[in-house]
């Protein structure tokens, strides 16, 4: 049986590091792009700032009618947390090497 998904390519952020890759199912042709924890925290940065949610790829995610949504107080909330904690580990890690 053949894999469902196969790898397309890595996808790059602004300073050229890779944040996640490109994934192609076989049957539908269709792509995701999972992050990795830097482009998570990238993506969750950029919504904070805008205060507008994005898909993977950088594009505002969109209602019905073409309106951009925003960020509820838990999503905000979860964002910020998620930043935090990764923020605590950076520098768990710097202070242990």
């Amino acid at each position: 049986m053949a894999k469902k998904w196969s790898k397309v390519g890595p996808v790059k952020g602004r300073g050229g590091k890779q944040i996640g890759t490109r994934l192609r199912n076989n049957s539908t042709d269709k792509e995701r792009v999972p992050l990795n924890p830097h482009g998570k925290y990238g993506k969750a940065t950029v919504e904070l700032q805008q205060g507008v949610r994005m898909t993977n790829e950088g594009e505002i995610k969109r209602n019905k009618k073409g309106e951009p949504l925003t960020l509820t107080k838990e999503q905000r909330a979860y964002r910020a947390g998620y930043r935090s904690a990764v923020i605590d580990q950076t520098k768990a890690y710097k202070a242990k090497h």
